[in-house]
């Protein structure tokens, strides 16, 4: 497991937008420095070699975290794209109808960087990769966006309303992130 960088794998990026140095850990070969104008790269350099042991921590967690991916996640046990989603809005009515929860229309698709959402008008998005995940959680997922259908942030009155579902549903999200979503195949 990669815990370490070479200062050949940082990627210095200048922008006229940016105000401040930023470092950007994506994964463990994919390190962003972004430069604001007027910063000069040595001090980009400098700056770098002050976060050395944070960015090295930063590597070792994304290290830990696909580890923990790739021996916790499955492939989608379906064979078309069209059983998968099938499945999930199946599994969404039926959660909602056990519940009282109602809902406009879902859209299932692959996204990048979430699990699901739900609109104010009550459309739901659910990520076709949900299916990777241990049903647990699946359900998890497919309830907090039942519960925005009532309460709209994730304020006091959401986690009241979750926690009429799930035992320590802040736990369950927590326990959640642990899964790459990035990393998840579907077949």
């Amino acid at each position: 497991m990669k815990n370490s960088f070479e200062l050949s794998d940082i990627c210095y990026r200048r922008s006229k937008r940016a105000k401040y140095l930023r470092i950007t850990v994506k994964d463990t070969n994919n390190i962003i420095v972004t430069i604001p104008k007027n910063v000069d790269r040595s001090n980009a350099k400098e700056f770098v070699l002050l976060k050395k042991r944070w960015i090295e921590k930063q590597i070792f967690n994304i290290s830990k975290n696909i580890e923990f991916t790739k021996q916790n996640t499955k492939k989608i046990p379906f064979s078309t794209v069209k059983q998968a989603k099938t499945h999930l809005i199946s599994r969404l009515s039926e959660i909602a109808e056990k519940n009282g929860f109602h809902y406009n229309r879902v859209f299932i698709k692959t996204q990048k960087t979430r699990w699901g959402s739900c609109s104010g008008k009550n459309n739901i998005n659910l990520n076709l990769k949900l299916l990777t995940l241990p049903k647990k959680y699946q359900d998890y997922i497919l309830l907090h966006e039942l519960v925005h259908t009532k309460v709209k942030n994730h304020g006091n009155d959401f986690w009241e309303e979750m926690e009429k579902y799930f035992l320590n549903p802040k736990k369950i999200a927590k326990q959640l992130k642990k899964f790459n979503l990035e990393s998840c195949r579907l077949w």
